[in-house]
């Protein structure tokens, strides 16, 4: 089954009404659906550019959504244009940013012309970016937890479980995250206490002292944990 069917946009009457005058009824209605299009469109008419976005099965518990949130309030820089409240949500299963085009559909945009987006109170960024660190290709969009001359980024995923056994089947979204340390232009993935001093191995004394003090072991509260350690870094870094 295709993912995405070709979404034809309108514009292209604005190219026909350009190179032609109104000469019947015909052009006359065609100038009026012009019309009607920069209205609803707007100063956004450059964002919607993408596919149309196909709905995931309802069958399946949980949903694919960051936040659990489907159109809200957000903002995004597209094509090196910013835009501000633009309704958007972001798709975790297919790593897509989907906005209500100007008919109302979701419309998904052209991830390598989203540079960021705000969305549900979190800031995203599209990174794109070898390292041999990582151990993979570092490809798509991260959220930013910690921005300073040390980041930290997290990368959130959801995927379709399938559990079955004798009695009954399940099907359900289940998210993973993944965080990353770009320090000093390489990426580090870390996840434990070993990951973080080796990603910051030229304050690895400070902060191995800082984490045994605070009894930060990057268990119950990782993600908070990570923040915390990075902060401290960023510290020592300043106080130079």
């Amino acid at each position: 089954m295709e993912k995405y069917k070709k979404l034809i946009c309108p514009l292209f009457f604005v190219l026909i009404c350009t190179t032609s005058s109104a000469q019947g009824p015909f052009d006359s209605s065609l100038q009026q659906a012009v019309s009607v299009y920069n209205t609803v469109a707007g100063v956004n008419s450059h964002l919607y550019n993408g596919t149309a976005y196909t709905d995931y099965d309802h069958r399946i518990k949980g949903d694919p959504f960051f936040a659990s949130t489907y159109f809200a309030d957000g903002s995004i820089i597209y094509d090196g244009i910013f835009y501000a409240h633009v309704q958007m949500f972001y798709d975790l299963l297919h790593d897509d940013v989907v906005i209500k085009n100007y008919n109302g559909l979701p419309l998904v945009l052209v991830k390598d012309k989203i540079s960021s987006f705000n969305f549900a109170g979190a800031r995203f960024v599209r990174l794109v970016a070898d390292s041999a660190e990582a151990g993979s290709k570092i490809n798509g969009f991260f959220q930013v937890l910690f921005d300073r001359d040390i980041k930290l980024f997290a990368k959130r995923k959801k995927e379709v479980i399938e559990k079955i056994n004798l009695q009954f089947s399940e099907t359900y979204f289940n998210q993973s995250n993944a965080y990353f340390i770009l320090n000093n232009g390489i990426f580090y993935p870390v996840s434990d206490k070993r990951s973080v001093l080796y990603a910051m191995k030229d304050k690895r004394s400070q902060v191995n002292k800082f984490l045994h003090d605070n009894k930060i072991k990057f268990k119950t509260n990782t993600e908070a944990d990570l923040v915390r350690a990075c902060s401290y870094y960023a510290s020592l870094t300043n106080s130079k």
